[in-house]
């Protein structure tokens, strides 16, 4: 057992239909931790499983799209504007509680078997725990990306932090993996890895709202402490 923790840096990315108001994620950056068991399966294999606090979303900065809805008043009965445009930041910080499955395979990189190269994959299931929707900035909102054609002459303000977790499913599901190296002392092992996952689900629950998959690029180091050697057998 033991114990990870880095850096996740995170972003949104475009489902298959997804409209602009979905496009445009950037990167941001947030903490990624875990609890670990690794179960020797054999020499070379193990299972790995992880309870693990993990920093998920995305920021958008410069003309957005936006469904027009949110600005109905400026627009005569029966209009047929989907979407109009402005000059803003958004951010979309998301923390979710993750249970990777994980299988691992060892290599070792000397002959006295303490360096290992390693690499693991397959699947988790999240749920979300907080996710929290902010913007800055003001601007003029225009029926057209190129900000030629106003719907009024009212500067906006965009300022706002808001809790958005009702506007998104909570739970998820998709694929995880990593590559690390490890050194192994007597009982301690220390290791460094990099990785990464991605959500199969659907992000928001109205696709108005866009169309999203949560993932994230992820940088750890850790430490594992052996409770009991493992039993290894091999044919005489």
């Amino acid at each position: 057992m033991g114990l990870k923790g880095g850096l996740s840096l995170p972003d949104l990315s475009s489902g298959a239909g997804a409209s602009d108001v979905s496009k445009g994620y950037q990167t941001i950056s947030g903490p990624d931790f875990a609890w670990v068991t690794d179960m020797k399966l054999s020499r070379k294999f193990s299972l790995e499983t992880a309870l693990e606090w993990s920093t998920q979303g995305g920021k958008k900065t410069g003309v957005q799209t936006i469904p027009a809805s949110e600005f109905a008043q400026f627009f005569p009965p029966g209009s047929n504007i989907q979407y109009v445009y402005a000059n803003f930041t958004s951010t979309v910080r998301l923390q979710y509680l993750m249970l990777p499955l994980l299988l691992r395979y060892d290599m070792d990189l000397g002959v006295d078997g303490r360096w290992k190269l390693y690499v693991d994959g397959g699947i988790f299931g999240g749920y979300m725990v907080t996710g929290k929707g902010s913007a800055s900035g003001s601007s003029k909102v225009y029926k057209d990306k190129e900000e030629t054609d106003p719907i009024s002459s009212t500067v906006v303000t965009f300022d706002s932090v808001g809790d958005i977790r009702n506007q998104l499913h909570r739970g998820n599901f998709g694929i995880d993996g990593n590559i690390g190296v490890q050194y192994q002392f007597n009982s301690l092992a220390l290791f460094a890895e990099g990785g990464g996952n991605y959500g199969f689900i659907n992000l928001q629950k109205n696709s108005e709202n866009g169309i999203n998959h949560t993932g994230s690029l992820i940088f750890r180091i850790g430490f594992l402490v052996q409770l009991l050697k493992p039993k290894i057998y091999t044919p005489r």
